[in-house]
């Protein structure tokens, strides 16, 4: 009897753990697989590491499509000024994709070992106390409401913009009374015309997937960057709370029942959370960067874009570029905050410790 109790209690603790684990990155693993970002080591099955690499593959040709059309067309065909600044906005757009899609790929050792530190530090959690579990719960569920958010934001003003402005724009003459359609990004017509069917209805479906891809580039680092910042946050929380059961001379479950194996934990666990931020802090710096510049220079040329259309009147475009100009605002919020939330730790786990040593 006393051994099937114990049998019950290891099994409650791995389901514990495995579903705490799968639900702090599970909104990871989905924005990640589609665009091959999901680190191979991660991977369970010969099939799944071969499909990831194939969705890399194809990721990055769909982006390729999109940047290497738009810039010659931005540098090579002659228009006003008008039009070179509206075309250079989607440029500057997908350059930023393909550098964080580079970054994501040369580095998915590091997010693999930082995926890894999230689950050790789960399992550590199973075993200690429920103030504990609440706090990595909390933490997690944040982080993914911050993802959530992103996702809903850069998804509908993404649909918009590659799939209803192309199909309810009014169709432009040109000099030679040829009819043209206007697609979401634009072509270099050296290399593909896309003005006759079915070219047009090809380059279109073409547009939409990798418009898809680099979207999900994007929701893909803020979660990441969310996912893992807010999960280091947990940690000095209950670091915290270790300091404060040292002060008042409590005693946990993971530690010892003496004075100095309790402090030793102390340094154990934060030694092992400066670990973990510094990992993160060697996957995200470059990331943060491309975001911060690029997300600032697309708000310029949206707010540009903006003023245009309401010029001519268009609300459908109006709507589209307030709405591609929300996310791109509420992106850079997401980097700066987490990374004041972050700060924010330091000056209270130097009050703890200064508590604990009086």
């Amino acid at each position: 009897m006393l051994e099937h109790s114990k049998l019950n209690s290891v099994k409650s603790i791995n389901l514990e753990l495995t579903d705490g684990w799968n639900y702090s990155i599970q909104l990871n693993r989905w924005f990640l697989k589609p665009i091959g970002a999901w680190p191979l080591t991660l991977c369970e099955t010969t099939m799944e590491k071969i499909a990831c690499m194939i969705l890399t593959v194809v990721s990055c040709f769909l982006i390729c499509f999109l940047l290497i059309p738009c810039t010659l067309c931005t540098i090579l065909v002659d228009t006003d000024l008008d039009t070179k600044i509206r075309m250079i906005g989607p440029v500057s757009f997908i350059l930023m994709a393909a550098v964080k899609q580079y970054i994501l790929i040369t580095r998915s050792e590091n997010i693999s070992e930082c995926f890894r530190h999230i689950r050790t530090d789960w399992s550590r959690v199973a075993l200690a106390r429920e103030k504990d579990r609440e706090i990595m719960v909390d933490n997690a569920k944040f982080g993914r409401w911050l993802s959530s958010i992103s996702a809903m934001f850069m998804y509908s003003a993404g649909i918009f913009f590659t799939t209803v402005m192309p199909i309810c724009a009014r169709r432009t003459e040109i000099i030679d009374n040829e009819t043209v359609r206007m697609l979401s990004f634009p072509i270099y017509r050296g290399l593909f015309d896309p003005r006759t069917t079915p070219a047009f209805e090809i380059a279109q479906f073409t547009q939409a997937l990798a418009g898809y891809v680099i979207y999900t580039i994007t929701i893909g680092v803020c979660s990441v960057a969310a996912v893992f910042v807010m999960h280091a946050c947990g940690q000095f929380q209950i670091l915290m709370l270790k300091m404060d059961d040292l002060a008042d001379g409590k005693e946990r479950k993971s530690a010892s029942s003496t004075h100095e194996g309790r402090l030793g934990d102390i340094v154990k666990h934060h030694i092992r959370i400066l670990s973990f931020i510094t990992r993160t802090e060697e996957l995200l710096n470059e990331i943060c960067l491309v975001d911060v510049v690029g997300c600032t220079l697309n708000i310029c040329f949206l707010g540009f874009n903006m003023m245009t259309e309401w010029e001519h009147r268009k609300t459908l475009g109006t709507m589209t570029f307030s709405s591609l100009l929300i996310s791109f605002t509420f992106n850079i919020f997401i980097l700066c905050y987490i990374g004041e939330i972050l700060a924010e730790q330091v000056p209270k786990l130097v009050y703890k410790s200064a508590r604990s040593l009086i």
